[in-house]
């Protein structure tokens, strides 16, 4: 079967939309060509790609075959499409990036302001999100690079170099919450207020957990749990609840005082931050470009404890 663009792109707007109603608007089609389209497809194939339901659309076991080949063949069609644009030195495509919380709000818009002054008709994709979702979006090609903190090793996906960046977990509180009437607050009283963190197995609530145990005392309560900054701050600010977060995300409240840093060694945990990439394939132009405005330190400087040595961008 021969594969364009357009029918990759139809099939894949209908496997991420769940309904041919939301995926002909997100492709521009309208719904019965859209149908025609899926299929034309599975009569070429001679096997259904999804199981129609009252509800929507689920993929068969042929579909869920097909998925990563046509992301695949999509992100090669427009790796070739870019690189033969930076040929004729018109600088299009888009830059795919992932990155956590920290990163995003930090040293993302400066190296983004820097590429898109050097190549304006270059676009930015940005995901901001945890660790294992920014990990799972960089295998599926959704995003090309990504930048969080040190991950396990991953048979999929390799560090290209560290950040010339870091930043450090702190607990904090609103600034008329009870414990900033004590000039020395320690872990013992922390830990029997009500926090709110983000929700369990994610990376943050990971290593709070393994630091609270390593200082050999019981989890706290944790009273609401939520993986979006903005209403952790705002839950903080506001009520009685503890928070524990990245200190370039709660700057702005601190500034305004809204809430106040609360000291606690045993709960300060400094990061550091990593590029990552696929291990198999190239990077595009713009993401190469991206990367010339990183603060970067280079594998050579200090990156000798990864295996296997970093590929040649």
């Amino acid at each position: 079967m021969t594969f364009d663009e357009k029918k990759l792109r139809a099939f894949l707007a209908v496997v991420e939309c769940g309904s041919l109603g939301r995926a002909a608007l997100a492709v521009h089609m309208t719904q019965p060509a859209l149908s025609r389209v899926i299929k034309e497809m599975e009569l070429r194939f001679g096997l259904p790609l999804f199981e129609r339901h009252s509800k929507g659309m689920v993929l068969s076991a042929a579909g869920e075959g097909l998925v990563p080949h046509a992301r695949l063949l999509l992100f090669e069609m427009e790796q070739a499409l870019d690189t033969l644009d930076a040929l004729k030195g018109l600088r299009r495509g888009v830059v795919r990036l992932g990155a956590v919380a920290a990163v995003t709000r930090s040293i993302v818009p400066r190296a983004a302001a820097k590429l898109l002054k050097e190549a304006p008709a270059l676009r930015i994709d940005m995901l901001e999100a945890p660790d294992s979702e920014l990990i799972d979006a960089l295998v599926s090609r959704r995003i090309d690079l990504m930048i969080a903190a040190e991950l396990p090793p991953h048979e999929e996906v390799m560090p290209v170099a560290e950040c010339r960046f870091d930043d450090v977990y702190t607990a904090f509180c609103s600034t008329s919450h009870p414990l900033t009437r004590h000039v020395d607050v320690d872990l013992d009283r922390v830990m029997a207020e009500s926090w709110i963190m983000p929700k369990s197995g994610s990376t943050p609530r990971t290593l709070f957990e393994r630091l609270v145990r390593q200082s050999g005392r019981a989890l706290p309560v944790i009273a609401v749990e939520t993986n979006s900054v903005g209403a952790q701050l705002s839950f903080v600010a506001k009520g009685r609840l503890l928070g524990w977060l990245p200190h370039v995300l709660i700057e702005s409240e601190l500034a305004s005082g809204a809430v106040r840093l609360l000291t606690i060694s045993e709960l300060t945990l400094h990061r550091r931050f990593f590029v990552y990439r696929r291990r198999r394939g190239s990077l595009p132009a713009g993401t190469r470009q991206l990367l010339q405005f990183l603060p970067l330190v280079r594998a050579e400087a200090g990156m000798a404890a990864f295996a296997p040595p970093f590929p040649q961008l």
